[in-house]
């Protein structure tokens, strides 16, 4: 049978080492050329491997707050697009899914922690299993992406398709030349053959008399006179002028006492001079260097200090230069006001006034603390997971509480916000406790991050008081508490003001037809000034819009209103014959005729997915008003209950009565048939009422094997795995028991081997001390014989240094002698 070879698995350390060596030859494009040199690996599965884990570029460090916020607000742009996401964040698609769940799990698992500390609810049985519990692989299962994770070490012991994998890629990667080898050995043979064909014929030519000069070599280095790649020294913190003027010439052509006049006594002057002139130059050389060495140190502090520094990124200026000078013109023209209005003002006018000077304001002031923002990694991962958790709209549910980020772009809000210091100085106009022009939704944005909102310094009139929303009130009391504290407020006010004056007067001009005019140019412009705001105008449009909507979605149908199961199409013609077929009653067939148009209708005007949409013409049905719809529920409902046998009902109570006449149990139902049988049978049917019971016991018996078989087949599929498992274990048991019973039958064999040698344990112990102590004397002989030696070795080798040196002081003497004669 052919052995077939599954392509994938875990990969090791020399699969990735082949892989890294052939990728360095071949290039990042030959895939399946790399793959060839891989038995258990596909090219696919190659390039995965390059660039998933093992290329240079991949970042494998540990996640930075700003990656996080980027991941986030891209999976939130772009779902599930990793491939799209990973070069934007500087990840691999994988890295960045993993990251992703791992956030979503972080964010489950703080949102679970804090709801059951809130409350204050903690179970009595086993710990949920992690997030990673759960995605970790079980025995048995194979990992789906195995390019993603770390290589497994090589095994000390190799299998021998390993082995042969490994010596063929070696051979193939070894082999740099390719086709080119054969031509290049050749040449390397013909070079060689020129090579022993010159020397010999210079051989020849010096054997004849013929000297040849050779030529010499460009650019090749003559080993005989250069250093080849010399690096000198660099000069180091010691003066070594000294060594350098040192001579390691031998004493050729000097007398004896021209080389003992350089050992002269202690007390020689030259010799003190020379050494107090030598400590002299050390002491001024030490301290040169001392100076040196203190440069370098403060020199290599400064360098450290300056790479220690960092660049000051300071936010940009949010008000520039034109915005400067806008204010400050501002400021002046409000000045300029001020003092037209001082030179003819009165004390109604003045009370009317105040100052808004920054200066005095400035002076008291103090900058608020801006508050700390909140993890936005967080937040983003909270609504992530709500949002992909959140049900269908058509359920009818509240939405998620998102806290939104309000950014488009690629980069997250977090990184391209900038604190504002708050401003005393502002004078902002207030609309329910926020500023005006502040962004929607700005403060509910960075939950925690807002301050709470202050009196603005400037606002000395009192214009800019926020007005409190009666929306917090619950209670009708502390409506009419606001209401009073409100009145109070409004009287205090009025009491404040001036006295009034009136002493006035009045002027007529002459012109009278010109001042008809002018008055009624005054009530056109009143009337002018009266017209709806176009706002305005589109909300009550707006409103008048969702009332109708809202009125046409109470004429449905509860079928639609409910979003009930009905039929896709709905043949009208049919069912029109259909009943009048089957009913004969008039008020029936009316009733049914009715039904079917508004089917129709209903399939028609609002039709379900997979439906189809007729023309809107096709559809007709009578439109009843709101008080013939509203007086038709009422008869409706005051018929259901007589029957029920609660006239005057409500709708609630009849909604309750009809629940629990439906969800009666079918038990209770089977109980109260069986005795009201009982009750009509008399004494002659006891045998048929036996048979009966019979026959349900029967039936009831049935139904019970049934089920009884079906929760069989369901304990089958949830409990096999673990009876499998029971029969390994067992399996295990019995074979671990096995070895146990064989490794007994072993010591018990061991230790009656043990005490049948321990009678000639003593006999063979006696023998080796004999042996010791004669290998022991053998070896103190052989010791004394070799001092001995050593010591005669040690005289030869004086005797013979002695020798030399008179040799060579006898060969000196004769070299002075012989030029002292010249």
């Amino acid at each position: 049978m052919v052995r077939v070879i599954i392509k994938g698995g875990v990969w090791k350390n020399t699969e990735d080492e082949i892989l890294k060596a052939a990728i360095s030859k071949y290039g990042k494009n030959q895939w399946a050329r790399i793959s060839s040199l891989l038995v258990r690996k596909t090219p696919k599965q190659c390039k995965a491997r390059w660039y998933e884990w093992l290329d240079p570029s991949i970042k494998k460090t540990e996640w930075s707050k700003e990656e996080d916020e980027k991941l986030l607000h891209l999976a939130k742009l772009m779902p599930t697009q990793w491939r799209t996401i990973a070069p934007l964040v500087g990840r691999t698609a994988n890295q960045c899914l993993e990251r992703y769940q791992r956030l979503l799990d972080e964010a489950e698992a703080h949102d679970n922690q804090a709801g059951s500390s809130s409350l204050g609810l903690t179970g009595t049985g086993e710990a949920v299993p992690s997030a990673d519990d759960v995605r970790r692989l079980r025995p048995g299962e194979i990992d789906p992406d195995p390019e993603t994770k770390p290589a497994r070490p090589d095994p000390i012991d190799m299998d021998e398709d390993e082995k042969e994998m490994l010596s063929e890629a070696r051979a193939r990667l070894a082999n740099t030349q390719g086709k080119k080898a054969k031509r290049k050995a050749r040449e390397r043979a013909l070079e060689e053959a020129r090579r022993l064909a010159m020397l010999q014929k210079r051989r020849e030519l010096k054997a004849a008399g013929i000297t040849m000069k050779q030529k010499p070599k460009k650019g090749v280095i003559d080993y005989n006179a250069d250093i080849p790649y010399e690096k000198k020294p660099v000069q180091g913190f010691y003066d070594t002028s000294a060594e350098a003027s040192k001579s390691y010439k031998a004493p050729v052509g000097k007398t004896l006492q021209e080389l003992n006049s350089r050992n002269l006594g202690p007390d020689d002057p030259t010799k003190n001079k020379r050494q107090r002139e030598a400590e002299e130059k050390n002491k001024q050389a030490k301290q040169a260097m001392a100076g040196r060495n203190e440069e370098q140190i403060r020199k290599l502090k400064e360098a450290e200090q300056i790479t220690k520094r960092r660049k000051l990124n300071l936010p940009v200026a949010q008000v520039g230069q034109d915005e400067l000078e806008a204010i400050v013109k501002i400021g002046q023209a409000g000045e300029r006001a001020r003092s037209l209005v001082e030179e003819g003002s009165s004390d109604a006018t003045d009370g009317l006034l105040d100052k808004y000077s920054a200066l005095d304001a400035a002076q008291t002031a103090r900058t608020p603390q801006v508050a700390a923002n909140e993890d936005t990694v967080m937040r983003e991962a909270r609504n992530l997971r709500l949002m992909s958790s959140a049900q269908t709209p058509l359920l009818g549910d509240a939405n998620a509480d998102l806290r939104s980020s309000h950014s488009t772009s690629v980069e997250p809000t977090s990184g391209s916000f900038v604190p504002q210091t708050p401003n005393p100085l502002l004078t902002p106009s207030l609309r329910n406790g926020q500023a005006a022009d502040s962004k929607e939704g700005e403060s509910r944005s960075y939950l925690g991050a807002s301050t709470p909102q202050r009196t603005p310094l400037r606002d000395n009139l009192g214009l800019n008081v926020e007005e409190r929303s009666q929306a917090g009130y619950e209670t009708p009391r502390d409506l009419k508490r606001a209401r009073n504290l409100a009145q109070s407020h409004l009287r205090q006010g009025l009491s404040s003001l001036p006295a009034p004056k009136n002493d006035f007067d009045i002027v007529v001009d002459e012109e009278e037809p010109e001042a008809e005019v002018s008055t009624s140019r005054l009530d056109d412009g009143a009337g002018a000034l009266t017209e709806e705001d176009a706002a305005e105008r589109d909300a009550r449009t707006a409103r008048q819009a969702a009332e109708e909507e809202a009125k046409a979605e109470a004429r449905r149908s509860q079928v639609v209103r409910r979003n009930l199961p009905r039929p896709a199409e709905v043949d009208l013609t049919r069912l029109s014959e259909q009943v009048d077929a089957r009913y004969r009653d008039r008020v029936e067939m009316l009733v049914a005729h009715e039904t079917a148009k508004l089917l129709h209708h209903d399939a028609n005007m609002h039709p379900i997915p997979g439906g189809k949409h007729p023309e809107p013409e096709s559809v007709q049905l009578d439109t009843l008003s709101d008080a013939s719809l509203a007086a038709a529920r009422e008869l409706m409902r005051a018929e259901l209950a007589d029957q029920l046998g609660f006239p005057g009902a409500n709708e609630e109570a009849l909604r309750r009565l009809v629940g629990a006449l439906l969800d009666d149990d079918q038990e209770a139902t089977e109980t109260l048939e069986a005795a009201l049988k009982q009750r009509w049978l008399d004494g002659r049917n006891d045998k048929s009422k036996l048979v009966e019971e019979l026959e349900a016991a029967r039936a009831k018996m049935a139904g019970a094997a049934s089920q009884a078989s079906k929760g069989e087949k369901t304990l089958m599929k949830v409990l096999g795995g673990y009876k499998t498992r029971s029969e390994a274990l067992s399996a295990s048991a019995k074979q671990q028991f096995k070895a146990l019973e064989e490794a007994e039958i072993s010591r018990e064999t061991f230790e009656r081997l043990r005490r049948e040698e321990g009678g000639g344990k003593e006999e063979r112990l006696d023998s080796l001390r004999r042996e010791v102590e004669r290998l022991a004397s053998r070896e103190g002989l052989a010791q004394t014989e070799y001092k001995a030696l050593e010591d005669e070795r040690n005289t030869l080798q004086e005797e013979c240094e002695t020798l030399e040196m008179e040799i060579n002081m006898r060969h000196a003497e004769a070299l002075n002698e012989a030029a002292l004669l010249r």
